[in-house]
């Protein structure tokens, strides 16, 4: 992801996580969000917080472009 534009999405969906595999159990449970950026493209992440956000809801990430983001409500701090 590169610009703010592309940081910047609405939610389309969610799911909460709550039997992860070994790997993901000590974060159970977690909220994973499909995201429309505002660039066009979706993308799946995580959510920062423990209940998921309402459909269409505005949200952001800072993460780098190698990682998963982590999106919170825009305007919040991931």
């Amino acid at each position: 992801m590169t610009g703010d534009l592309s940081r910047q999405g609405t939610v389309q969906s969610h799911t909460v996580i709550r039997v992860p595999g070994k790997a993901h159990a000590a974060g159970a449970p977690f909220v994973l969000l499909l995201v429309r950026l505002d660039n066009g493209n979706q993308i799946l992440g995580h959510f920062h917080g423990s209940e998921p956000p309402l459909i269409n809801s505005r949200v952001s990430t800072s993460s780098a472009q190698n990682e998963t983001p982590s999106f919170a409500i825009f305007g919040e701090t991931v």
